[in-house]
C-alpha cells in the first residue's frame, strides 16, 4: 500500500446521541451523584457528621443516576443522519 492509494475505510465522525450520552453520564457522575449523597446525608444518615452513607447505597446512586442521565440526554439529542452507509 502506498501513500496515494485512497483510506479503504475513512473515520466517520462521532454521532450527535453518543456525544451527549457521555457528555450527559459525566456530568451525572460529577454533579448530580455528590449532591444526591449530600442529600441522602442530610436527610436519613445524620448529615452533622461524617459521611455516613453505606458504600453499597453509594454506587447503587451511582449507578442510577449516571445511567438515567446518560440515558436522557441521549434520548433527547439529534439524531445524526448517516446516508454513507445505505442499505444492503
Amino acid at each position: 500500500m502506498s501513500l496515494t492509494d485512497p483510506v479503504p475505510n475513512p473515520p466517520r465522525p462521532i454521532e450527535a446521541k453518543v456525544k451527549a450520552a457521555t457528555a450527559g453520564g459525566a456530568g451525572a457522575a460529577a454533579v448530580i451523584t455528590p449532591a444526591a449523597l449530600w442529600l441522602i446525608d442530610a436527610l436519613w444518615f445524620n448529615g452533622a457528621a461524617a459521611p455516613d452513607v453505606p458504600l453499597p447505597l453509594v454506587g447503587l446512586v451511582g449507578l442510577v443516576a449516571t445511567g438515567a442521565c446518560a440515558f436522557a440526554a441521549g434520548w433527547w439529542a439529534k439524531h445524526t443522519a448517516r446516508p454513507d452507509l445505505g442499505r444492503s
